[in-house]
C-alpha cells in the first residue's frame, strides 16, 4: 500500500458493529505497526473521512445506517479524490452482486476468519502498489508534457517575439530604401525586383543626384536575413555621405570611399584571420542628358541591352571590405547611352538560386537570355515575368539568397 506522511498505510474500516470493527484492529496488529485504521460507523461518515484522508483501503459493510455501504461506493467512484481507492466488501454473499456493480474491488465474506482478512489485505497491497506506480508514472508523464507545453509556448512566445522585432527591423529598412517617387523623378522609366530571403534583405538599392548628375546603385551585403540587414543600413547611410560631402567626378572614387568606411566600420585592417565581410556592389553615374554613364562595380556586373545585342560589363573581382589587393583603386568605365537602352544592376540571388528540373542553378547565361526576351517589354511587364521565372524554377527548393534585380530604360527626355 501507499504511505502516509508518517509512512504508514491508512486503512478506513466503515462497519457500525463494534465486534467486526474490534476482530478487524486484531487483525491487523498481527501485521505489525504499519497500518492506521480509521472507523467510521455508517456509510456518511465512510464518504468524509475517505475525502478526508486519501486512505489506501476501504473495507465497507453493505448494511448500516443512514447511507448504507453500496450508496457509499457509488459516492466514492463518481468523486474524483476518491475514485481509485480499493474497496473491499464486508458483506454476505446477497450483497455481492450490487456491490461489483456499484464498484466494489473485492470482497470478503461474513463472518470471516483472521486469515482471510490477512490475505485480502496482503492482496490489495500489491493492488494498491500497482496502482500508486501507474499513478506516478502518470503524474511523471503528466509532468513532462506540462513541461514540454511550457516549453512550446515559451518558444512559440519567443518567436514572435523575434517575428515582431524583425517585421519591425523591414519598417526601417523599407523606410530608409529610396521611395518609388523619388526613383521616379529621376528615372521615369524604371523597375525593382526585390525578393528578401528572410523578412529584412542583405540586398539593397541606392538612388541620388549630385550636380545634375543621377547615380543609382545595386549592393549585395554579406550574408541576409538580420545580419545583412544591418550592412545595408550603413551601406546607404555611406553613400548617402560620400555624395553630399564629397567631391568626386568618377564612379569609381565613390567605391574607393565607401570601402574606406566599410573597412573603417568593421575595425578591418587587413590582419590574417580576419573576417571577409562587406560588400558587392555595382555603381552608375548618369550625365543629365542621359547620353553618357559612368559604371565602376566590386563583384557585380551591369546589363546593356538594345538592338538584341547585350553588352555586359563586369566588376573588379574585389568587393567593398578588406581584400588582398584593398588599396588598388576600382575601375572606372565610360559607356555611351543610346535612346532606349535598357539596363540591369542586380544581386547574385537571382543566378544563384537552384532549382528547375535537375535542382541546378538558374546561372548567368540563362538570365542572359531570360532578359533578352523581354527587355523591349513595359518595366511592370518584365519585373513581373521576372518574378515569376524565379519562383517556378524555384519550386520547392529552398530560397538561397536575397534576389535584387533594377531595370532602368534610357530617355533623352
Amino acid at each position: 500500500m501507499a504511505n502516509s506522511g508518517d509512512g504508514k498505510s491508512r486503512v478506513l474500516v466503515a462497519d457500525d458493529s463494534k465486534t467486526y470493527q474490534k476482530i478487524i484492529e486484531e487483525t491487523f496488529s498481527l501485521l505489525g505497526d504499519n497500518y492506521i485504521l480509521i472507523f467510521a460507523n455508517d456509510g456518511n461518515q465512510a464518504i468524509n473521512l475517505a475525502n478526508e484522508h486519501l486512505p489506501d483501503l476501504i473495507l465497507m459493510d453493505v448494511l448500516m445506517p443512514k447511507v448504507n455501504g453500496i450508496q457509499a461506493i457509488k459516492l466514492l467512484r463518481t468523486n474524483l479524490r476518491t475514485s481509485d481507492i480499493p474497496i473491499f466488501v464486508l458483506s454476505t454473499s446477497e450483497g455481492l452482486q450490487s456491490a461489483f456493480e456499484a464498484g466494489a474491488d473485492d470482497f470478503i465474506l461474513k463472518p470471516f476468519k483472521h486469515y482471510e482478512l490477512l490475505l485480502k489485505v496482503k492482496a490489495a497491497s500489491s493492488l494498491m502498489q500497482k496502482i500508486n506506480r501507474i499513478k506516478k508514472q502518470n503524474k511523471e508523464l503528466e509532468e513532462r508534457h506540462r513541461e514540454v507545453i511550457r516549453q512550446r509556448d515559451l518558444i512559440v512566445q519567443q518567436q514572435k517575439e523575434i517575428i515582431d522585432d524583425i517585421r519591425y527591423s523591414k519598417r526601417i529598412q523599407d523606410a530608409i530604401l529610396p521611395h518609388n517617387d523619388y526613383i521616379e523623378k529621376l528615372f521615369p522609366d524604371y523597375f525593382v525586383l526585390n525578393i528578401p530571403k528572410n523578412i529584412v534583405s542583405g540586398d539593397f538599392y541606392w538612388v541620388g543626384e549630385k550636380s545634375g548628375k543621377k547615380i543609382v546603385s545595386v549592393a549585395d551585403c554579406t550574408g541576409h536575413g538580420i545580419s545583412g540587414s544591418f550592412m545595408t543600413m550603413a551601406g546607404i547611410a555611406f553613400l548617402n555621405e560620400i555624395i553630399n560631402k564629397y567631391d568626386f567626378e568618377n564612379t569609381n572614387e565613390v567605391l574607393f570611399l565607401l570601402r574606406e568606411k566599410v573597412m573603417t566600420l568593421l575595425k578591418q585592417k587587413g590582419l590574417e584571420g580576419e573576417a571577409a565581410d562587406g560588400m558587392d556592389i555595382s555603381l552608375c553615374i548618369f550625365e543629365p542628358d542621359n547620353t553618357f554613364m559612368q559604371y565602376a562595380g566590386a563583384n557585380n556586373p551591369i546589363y546593356v541591352i538594345n538592338n538584341d545585342k547585350i553588352d555586359i560589363y563586369n566588376a573588379d573581382r574585389m568587393p567593398i571590405g578588406i581584400h588582398v589587393n584593398y588599396n588598388c583603386p576600382f575601375t572606372n568605365i565610360g559607356i555611351k547611352l543610346g535612346k532606349g537602352d535598357m539596363i540591369y544592376l542586380f544581386s547574385d540571388g537571382y543566378a544563384d538560386q537552384f532549382g528547375g528540373p535537375k535542382g541546378k542553378k538558374f546561372r548567368y547565361g540563362q538570365f542572359q537570355k531570360l532578359l533578352m526576351t523581354i527587355y523591349r517589354e513595359p518595366m511592370n511587364i518584365q519585373k513581373d515575368f521576372l518574378y515569376k521565372t524565379i519562383i517556378d524554377w524555384k519550386g520547392k527548393e529552398e530560397q538561397v539568397d536575397d534576389i535584387l534585380i533594377m531595370g532602368i530604360r534610357v530617355n533623352f527626355d
